[in-house]
C-alpha cells in the first residue's frame, strides 16, 4: 500500500500532497506541531500532546486553529490509512502539524483570512539508527550554538522554529557523525538536545533542567512519573557541564525512541552505559506499555528508515 497523508481533510498519496510556498507556516516558521508514537498501534499518552499542541497556539495569540477532538480525529484517520504497512508487533510514528494557512505573498500587505493547513504523515520508527544505543550509549557534542532564550521564545509552545537546532545538528557532526547534540543556554546551563530533552544521575538521583528553559517533553514526564513510582529522585534545577561530567549515568527522552543511555559528552565517558538508574526506568516503561521497547527495536533494525515509502521492498506486512 502506497503511503497516505492527511491534508485539509482528505487522504491523499504522499507524492500528491503540496502546501502552498505562500502558506505562514513556510514563510513565518508558524507551524505547531505534535510528534507521536503508538505502542501496539494504539498512540501513546495523546491527551498530553493535543493539550501542549492547544497551549502552543495559544502561546502565539491564536484561538486553536483546530480543536483537540478534531486532531484527534485527523490523527487517528492517517493511522488507520497506513497500519496495514505495519507488522502487528510493530509500532509507527506519527507528525500532526498546523499552520495559519495562507498568507499574501507580499509581507508587507494585508491578506485575507484563510483556513488553517492541516497536516498529519505516519513513517516508520528509525530503528535502525538508534537499537544499537541501547547497549552502547549515544554521545553527545555540545554545541556553540546556544538555545533561544526564553525571554524571546518560551520553549514550552512546541513549533518548528528550528534554525538553532539546525546549525547544532550540523556543527556535530563535524566532530562525531553520531552523536546529538546538546545545547546550552545563554548563561551556560545545560538545556536540551535537538528534539530530546536530556537527564543525568549522580549517586541515585535523576538530575535535569527545568522547564524554564526548555521544551517540557510528554517522554520527560513519563520519565519523571515512572521514577516517583520507583522511588527515584528527581530534581529539576539548572545543570552546568560540570554536573555533567561529574555524574554516573545519563540519557536523552523523546517519542520516537523513549530513552537512549548516554554514553560520553564531548571527550567525557560517563562512568556507566547504560547505568541502573537508565535500565531500571526503560524496564519500566516497557512494562507500562507492554511493549518490549529496546527488543522491538533490535527486531526491526535491520530495515532502512529512510527510504520509508509503504510499497517498496522490506516495508513489514501484517502478520
Amino acid at each position: 500500500m502506497a503511503t497516505l497523508v492527511y491534508l485539509n481533510g482528505e487522504l491523499v498519496p504522499e507524492q500528491e500532497a503540496k502546501v502552498s510556498i505562500f502558506d505562514i507556516g513556510f514563510m513565518y516558521s508558524a507551524v505547531f506541531m505534535e510528534a507521536v508514537r503508538t505502542f501496539k498501534h494504539e498512540v501513546f499518552r495523546l491527551e498530553d500532546h493535543l493539550e501542549r499542541l492547544e497551549k502552543s497556539m495559544r502561546y502565539v495569540g491564536l484561538e486553536p486553529l483546530v480543536s483537540q477532538e478534531e486532531m484527534a480525529d485527523v490523527i487517528s484517520q492517517v493511522i488507520q490509512a497506513n497500519i496495514a504497512n505495519f507488522a502487528e508487533d510493530d509500532d509507527c510514528w506519527v507528525c500532526a502539524q498546523v499552520t495559519p494557512g495562507l498568507g499574501f505573498p507580499h509581507p508587507m500587505m494585508k491578506g485575507k483570512h484563510s483556513k488553517p493547513t492541516v497536516m498529519a504523515y505516519v513513517s516508520r520508527l528509525p530503528y535502525d539508527e538508534y537499537a544499537h544505543c541501547y547497549a552502547e550509549g549515544r554521545a553527545a557534542v555540545v554545541s556553540n550554538v546556544r538555545n533561544v532564550p526564553p525571554a524571546c521564545v518560551d520553549p514550552r509552545g512546541k513549533t518548528r522554529f528550528r534554525l538553532h537546532y539546525f546549525m547544532a545538528k550540523l556543527e556535530a557532526k563535524v566532530s562525531d557523525p553520531d552523536a546529538f547534540a546538546l545545547l546550552l543556554d545563554t548563561d551556560g546551563n545545560v538545556t536540551e538536545g535537538t528534539g530530546a530533552n536530556f537527564f543525568i544521575a549522580s549517586n541515585g538521583v535523576l538530575y535535569t533542567a527545568t522547564t524554564g528553559n526548555i521544551l517540557e517533553g510528554i517522554s520527560r514526564r513519563t520519565v519523571i512519573e515512572l521514577a516517583d513510582k520507583l522511588d527515584i529522585p528527581v530534581v529539576e534545577r539548572d545543570l552546568t557541564l560540570y554536573d555533567v561530567y561529574g555524574a554516573d549515568e545519563g540519557f536523552w527522552t523523546t517519542s520516537s525512541y523513549c530513552m537512549l543511555p548516554l554514553s560520553k559528552v564531548n571527550h567525557v565517558p560517563m562512568k556507566q552505559v547504560p547505568g541502573p538508574l537508565t535500565q531500571a526506568l526503560l524496564q519500566a516503561w516497557s512494562d507500562a506499555v507492554g511493549v518490549d521497547i529496546v527488543a522491538q527495536a533490535v527486531k526491526y533494525a535491520d530495515r532502512p528508515s529512510d527510504v520509508w515509502r509503504g510499497e517498496e521492498d522490506g516495508a513489514a506486512s501484517p502478520s
